[in-house]
């Protein structure tokens, strides 16, 4: 040990010595008073920020009148029953909550189909479709429930559904769109 300290350090490893204590102890310093941003926003801003949410029902026109029902008329194509839009963050893609729930009719007589989620594009939303059966008398409820990959933009998701056999009508509908992290 005496070795080790008979001689004074060189001028050159004394300044090595602060320059290591300053590097560390400087960032020691950022980290705790500064806040680090990241394009433009510091991490509470980018948290705080409210999600982006839109609902699209089949409401009555008026007091007392009906909602006219979605109507599918062929097993080839789809009929758009509603749609929801949504404006999210380009910088912070976001996933979506998709809700939809809903009830089938056979109009009297047993009818099948199947509905599911579109996205702007017209393409099936992977995982959203299922078939829907009306019974012969009363109706019958149905849900799909989803959460999308991140997206960031302009978005568009629609409910579409198709008749199997039968004459099948969704009388009642609502589609949510909710932004989660």
């Amino acid at each position: 040990m005496r070795k080790l300290f008979r001689r004074r350090p060189s001028a050159g490893t004394v300044i090595a010595f602060i320059a290591l204590c300053v590097a560390l102890g400087g960032g020691a310093y950022a980290a705790k008073s500064k806040k680090v941003e990241y394009k433009g926003l510091s991490k509470e801003a980018r948290l705080k920020v409210l999600g982006v949410s839109s609902t699209n029902a089949n409401v009555e026109p008026s007091p007392g009148v009906a909602p006219a029902p979605c109507n599918p008329t062929t097993s080839e194509t789809f009929t758009k029953c509603t749609s929801v839009n949504v404006n999210g963050s380009q910088a912070f893609p976001r996933r979506y909550l998709l809700v939809v729930d809903g009830t089938v009719d056979g109009d009297g007589s047993a009818a099948s189909g199947v509905c599911h989620l579109e996205n702007e594009k017209g393409e099936e939303i992977g995982g959203t479709k299922t078939n829907v059966h009306a019974p012969g008398s009363g109706v019958a409820g149905f849900g799909i429930n989803i959460v999308t990959t991140p997206t960031g933009g302009k978005h568009t998701f629609t409910l579409a559904c198709r008749e199997s056999a039968g004459d099948l009508k969704v009388p009642q509908f609502e589609l949510s769109a909710v932004q989660v992290r």
